[in-house]
This record gives structure tokens, sequence and C-alpha cells, in this order.
């Protein structure tokens, strides 16, 4: 079948938030002996930067604690300019990825997945150790929310993410690419596309992902995130052509296209400025219109030559 590679979207999103940890920006340039940062107002020589740019490098290389890691960032980050505190901002994140399967450890135990389930059936949120009442399952959520995670559910499993909504309490600090990133990976880990092998947004939000993808692969070719973000626009375009296993573009039955997938990807296009994902979105609703809004051999022909152009193999 035609989706084959877009099995298990929860792995391949887990996999997929693990390569977008990339190398840090380049650090401040020449100007001026006091770079300003762009949070408080605060400045600091370029010496005294070096100093604490330093100190948290081997904060980092030698400290397992991701919680005073954080409290460093926050302590500090007002004072760099733009370009270090982007460099920090991408520290964190490593670090956060370096220690996410310690964290991820934590929810293996027996009967944790259970009690997890059990606050969800009592109305209780799973992120805010407030509303819940078991003991063991509160303090859990409070050491992933201090650690900078976030609990994520997906096919029966609870595990820890990084909460990148958090970060954007750090987004008037670093540089136009490192804010543009914080922006896109925040929706991503808000509300993942996909979940148990369907999607869990709207065809029209999708659409709207890919293209904030697409626009920041073509600003900011020289982003240390360039890669990242590249692979994720690359299987985010692959859901809008095909969907998933469990909502599938055109429907296995009849090959139908999804009604609700056509207007909403007309209402994003008809509010959305020219680039290379639109015109090809675009002609791809033009060929599917004129093959009675089905899945020929001719529209298949076309999104498979789409997946060529944008560099993604096809997809048997």
């Amino acid at each position: 079948m035609l989706l084959k590679k877009i099995l298990l979207p929860a792995v391949l999103i887990v996999c997929l938030a693990m390569s977008l940890i990339g190398c840090s920006t380049n650090q401040a340039g020449t100007g001026d002996d006091t770079d300003r940062g762009q949070g408080t107002g605060q400045g600091i020589s370029r010496e005294e930067q070096t100093v604490l740019m330093d100190d948290f490098g081997a904060l980092v290389a030698g400290s397992g604690d991701i919680d005073e890691i954080i409290k460093y960032v926050d302590d500090n980050i007002s004072k760099l300019s733009p370009e270090n505190a982007s460099q920090m901002i991408t520290g964190l994140e490593k670090a956060q990825q370096d220690y996410l399967p310690e964290m991820e450890a934590r929810f293996y135990p027996d009967g944790i997945a259970q009690k997890f389930f059990a606050v969800y059936q009592a109305g209780g949120d799973i992120n805010d150790p407030d509303t819940i009442k078991d003991q063991e399952i509160k303090q859990l959520v409070q050491q992933t929310k201090n650690a900078g995670y976030k609990v994520d559910t997906a096919e029966g499993m609870y595990y820890p993410v990084i909460d990148y909504q958090r970060y954007r309490e750090y987004s008037s600090m670093v540089t136009p690419d490192i804010k543009a990133y914080i922006d896109i990976m925040a929706a991503h880990s808000n509300n993942p596309p996909a979940k148990d092998a369907a999607l869990v947004i709207g065809w029209d939000e999708l659409l709207s992902r890919a293209l904030q993808q697409e626009k920041f692969v073509d600003t900011y070719a020289d982003s240390a995130k360039l890669a990242g973000v590249r692979d994720m626009y690359r299987l985010y375009v692959q859901f809008v052509l095909f969907g998933l296993n469990n909502t599938p573009l055109f429907s296995y039955d009849d090959k139908a296209m999804s009604p609700d997938a056509k207007t909403g990807y007309a209402r994003v296009l008809a509010e959305s400025e020219p680039s290379r994902l639109t015109e090809i979105v675009q002609g791809f609703l033009d060929l599917v219109e004129q093959n009675n809004n089905r899945l020929t051999g001719e529209v298949e022909k076309y999104r498979q030559k789409c997946l060529e152009d944008i560099g993604i193999a096809g997809i048997d």
C-alpha cells in the first residue's frame, strides 16, 4: 500500500524531534565592546558574556541537573546578545535531549501508564500536578515540568517530550531564525500532527505548518536548524499529499479525496503567499478535480513526482 512508509507516526515524530537537535548558531561577531540583550535591556561587555557562555558550557558538560541548567539560562539569557542567547538556547535544547532517556526511564515502571490513564479518566490534567491526587504521578509530573518537559501520550503510552512552548519565553532575546524555529517546534509539540497512525489536526493546519516550515527553509539557509526543519518539512509534505494510515487523503474503498482536506487546502492556499509548495498543492487540487476527485494513476504519478522534486523518496 502507498502508506507503508508512514506507519507508527508517533514513533516517527519522536525520532524526528531527536534529529532536530542541531549545532548552535554562530557566536556574536564584531561590534562595540558591549553587545546589548533583547530581553530586559540590560547589556554587559563581550568579555563578561564570554565568561557567562563558558560557565554555561561547563555546566552543561559537567552537570546532569537539568533544573540547574534551566535556572542558569533564566538568570542570564537576557544579558546576552541575540547570537549568544541563541547559542545558549540550542545548548539547553541539546542538554534536554541528552537527558531525555533518563527522564523517560521514570515512566517505565509497571503501573505508571495505568495511573496516568486513571488521572485522565478522573478529569485531571496530566501536565498539571495540582489536579492530580495520586502522589507518585503528581511527583513525576512535577519533576517532568521542572526539567522543561511535558507529558504526552500515544498508543496507550505516556512519555516526556521537550516543552517548546516554554521556549517562547526566550523568543524576544534570540536571533530571527531561532525565534522562527521555536514557533515551529512549539506548534508541533503543543499539538502533534499525528497519533495512533491518524491525523489529529485539521488538514488546513497541516498545510499551514508545512508552509511555515518551507518559509524557514527558504529564508534561513545558514541556520544551524536548517537540516532539522527541512526534515520536518518533508514529513509534513508527505502527510499533506498522502495523509496517514488511519486518515488517508483518499479513501481506501472508492479512492475519493477527503472533502475536508480539499476544502481546507483551498482555504489555506487562498490566504497564502505564492511558494513552491502552494504551486504543488494547487496543481494537485486542479488535477484531482479533473479526475473527478478520485485517486487515479495520473494523480498518483503527479504526487510521486512532487515528492521527488522536494527530495523525498517515493512512497510505495
